[in-house]
């Protein structure tokens, strides 16, 4: 009926709907008669029970009118001690400063404690425990506050507490970035090599294997007198024994010459001081130096042999035979911080000048003083020779190979004296061998630029532009060629009984009949 309706009030919710009670009900609810029994409601249980809140809001209590209206009395009462718009955004740029702070000493805190918890084994890969590339927080570049990004605009007081802030991040921020580029992986400020040059494109991998390989074999060496530094050179490793575990190592004199001349080698007045303090430069990651032994060294050919108590971590390289001129070579170094030196060039189809000794090479690349006495080696990293002299010049492995055994056999490297200076004819400019070709009937040999007075040469008549075909029955080509048939003929005197300091004599016709033309 429409009264029962109107009495019925609107169902709650189920959760609060109510459960039958009687008997009646329940049979009345289950009745399969043609209309359905309607359940009332009393009308005090839809009083007493609320239509249910959302879930969003259960469990908060409404506040009443009286309590609402006291706090907008309060609110207004304090509204005119509320400060200006200024001090309200400088105690909030404090109130963020302060927040930055505590998150920056935050971060420092957990780098100390990931740094501290990182396995012991673990590998870096900068021997700097300030360099360490420790877990810690990405690397960000902080940005300007915005109106210091805009040209033209005025500078804002009220921004102070935020450039403050841009500063102090931006002070951290480059601290941080020195401190990585000081890790080996990403320190790039070392000059490149002649390896990126685009002309050894073709070989550059081969070629880096090969210097690589020879590299673990190069050292460093410097000598003092008084504790004060003297000289810097490289060195190579050509020998090394097992049970001592002492290694000889090949380098120039010019470690221990405390004064040589800067025109002609053959002035005789460089001082050389055997005496000298001499430290070999280890590879290892803590770049260690010990202590060198001076074994000998020699003043003309301009050699040294040192012993070093090291570790040997590579094969040693073998010697070439004879070298091939325009042979592509690469000589190798380490520089005052013991970093390598490669040096990339050719052997020139050139001869020593009259202020250069007869054994000298040329590479065609110009060699610094921490250099010389570096090994110069091919593609397949055989050793050719050893740079000798500032500039271009080195000593062949065939003069190096000789003076070993030599060593070896009598603890020194004796050599004998012609008293002349000479130039082979081979190096001239084929238009120049032509011309002497069609004077003297001869366009191989040594042209004789100058002989010392009182020498055995100036005694037998010899003088400058004289040529010299052979010497002791053997064709001369070179000046290398002469100094090896030199010190054969000295090594089989003294094989026979000769002491050094002794006179060899060659038969009189063998070199005079030598001499062509003047």
């Amino acid at each position: 009926s429409d009264r029962s309706a109107e009495a019925q009030p609107e169902a709650a919710p189920t959760s609060q709907r109510a459960a039958p009670t009687t008997q009646d009900e329940v049979s009345g609810s289950r009745s399969r008669a043609g209309h359905r029994r309607r359940i009332p409601v009393s009308d005090r249980s839809a009083e007493a029970q609320p239509e249910a809140a959302p879930s969003s809001q259960r469990g908060k209590r409404k506040a009443s009118p009286e309590r609402s209206s006291a706090a907008s009395q309060r609110r207004r009462r304090k509204a005119p001690l509320e400060p200006s718009e200024d001090k309200r955004q400088k105690r909030t740029a404090k109130k963020r400063k302060r927040t930055d702070e505590k998150k920056a000493a935050s971060s420092k805190g957990e780098e100390a404690a990931a740094t501290t918890s990182a396995s012991p084994g673990a590998s870096h890969a900068s021997s700097s425990s300030e360099a360490s590339s420790a877990a810690s927080s990405p690397l960000r570049c902080p940005l300007p506050p915005a109106p210091a990004m805009g040209a033209g605009r005025n500078y804002d007081p009220a921004m102070e507490p935020a450039y403050e802030a841009y500063m102090d991040l931006s002070s951290k921020y480059h601290a941080k970035r020195k401190r990585q580029l000081q890790l080996v992986t990403l320190d790039r400020s070392k000059a490149s090599s002649c390896m990126v040059n685009e002309k050894l494109q073709s070989v550059r991998e081969s070629a880096t294997k090969t210097v690589l390989q020879v590299a673990k074999v190069v050292l460093g060496f410097s000598s003092y007198v008084d504790g004060k530094l003297m000289a810097r050179s490289s060195g190579f490793l050509i020998d090394w024994d097992e049970r001592s575990k002492a290694g000889t190592v090949l380098t120039s004199a010019r470690i221990i010459c405390s004064k040589y001349s800067a025109l002609s080698q053959w002035s005789g007045t460089d001082e050389y001081a055997p005496n000298a303090e001499i430290v070999a430069h280890l590879l290892d990651e803590d770049d260690a130096t010990v202590p060198a032994l001076l074994l000998h060294y020699d003043k003309h050919v301009n050699i040294a042999l040192i012993k070093v108590e090291i570790e040997l971590c590579a094969k040693i390289p073998s010697f070439s035979g004879d070298v091939i001129y325009g042979q592509e070579i690469f000589v190798l170094g380490r520089d005052e911080h013991q970093n390598l030196t490669i040096h990339h060039g050719r052997v020139q189809f050139m001869g020593p000048n009259k202020f250069q000794r007869h054994h000298y090479l040329f590479s065609g690349c110009v060699i610094n003083q921490p250099s010389i006495g570096g090994p110069v080696i091919d593609l397949n990293g055989q050793v050719w020779g050893m740079a000798n002299f500032p500039g271009t010049a080195f000593i062949p492995s065939s003069i190096i190979l000789k003076c070993l055994d030599m060593w070896k056999k009598y603890q020194c490297i004796p050599r004998m004296h012609i008293g002349m200076k000479l130039s082979p004819i081979k190096f001239l400019d084929p238009i120049h061998v032509e011309r002497i070709f069609r004077r003297c009937n001869v366009d191989s040999g040594l042209i004789v630029h100058e002989v010392s007075h009182g020498s055995v040469a100036d005694e037998l008549g010899v003088r400058p532009g004289d040529i010299i075909d052979s010497v002791n029955g053997e064709h001369i080509a070179t000046t290398i060629e002469l100094e090896n048939l030199l010190m054969r003929i000295c090594e089989s005197h003294l094989d026979e009984g000769g002491v050094i300091g002794s006179c060899v004599d060659i038969p009189k016709h063998h070199f005079l009949e030598s001499v062509l033309w003047k």
